[in-house]
């Protein structure tokens, strides 16, 4: 009877709230350290869910989803390659018959970088449109954008001093 008055409920409340508590602690604790939160940057390039890197490392959910959502995309990398091994890549991939579409989605590059790249390399500018994807493609909308805005831009004379 003393059970049924005192509530089990009521204790299992109180042990959850300090429980609670300190999870809190352990998630605000660990959330700070940079070298976990370099790991948990490093498995959210890799492929892995929010998640599963929250279980992982230990850290709240939320924050977990909340870095995977603001941490800058275009440096979700695994590795940076060089401009070299860049225009060597694209040239390679036109060599061997690739539509200029494929090739910005496999490297994730602009429309207008891979342009330039083979431009750069000595192909014609009549080869290069004939693998342009349609008109009314993102790539393509994309691409004048960013030719209007380098049409109009200025070059500073070179300073010798």
């Amino acid at each position: 009877m003393c059970e049924q008055v005192a509530g089990d409920s009521q204790t299992d409340h109180g042990f959850q709230t300090v429980k609670s508590d300190k999870l809190k602690r352990l998630f605000k604790n660990r959330r700070r350290d940079e070298s976990i939160l370099k790991t948990a940057k490093t498995l959210l390039v890799h492929g892995m869910t929010s998640g599963r890197v929250a279980l992982i490392l230990r850290l709240d959910p939320e924050f977990v989803a909340e870095l995977a959502k603001t941490w800058n995309p275009r440096f979700r990398r695994v590795k940076h390659t060089s401009q070299r091994t860049t225009g060597v890549t694209i040239r390679q991939y036109f060599e061997s018959g690739a539509m200029l579409e494929k090739i910005c989605a496999d490297l994730q590059l602009p429309l207008f970088t891979v342009v330039r790249y083979l431009s750069d390399e000595g192909i014609p500018h009549a080869e290069i449109l004939a693998r342009f994807p349609e008109e009314t493609a993102p790539l393509v909308i994309e691409y004048r954008k960013t030719l209007s805005r380098h049409a109009h831009r200025k070059q500073k004379a070179p300073r010798l001093h």
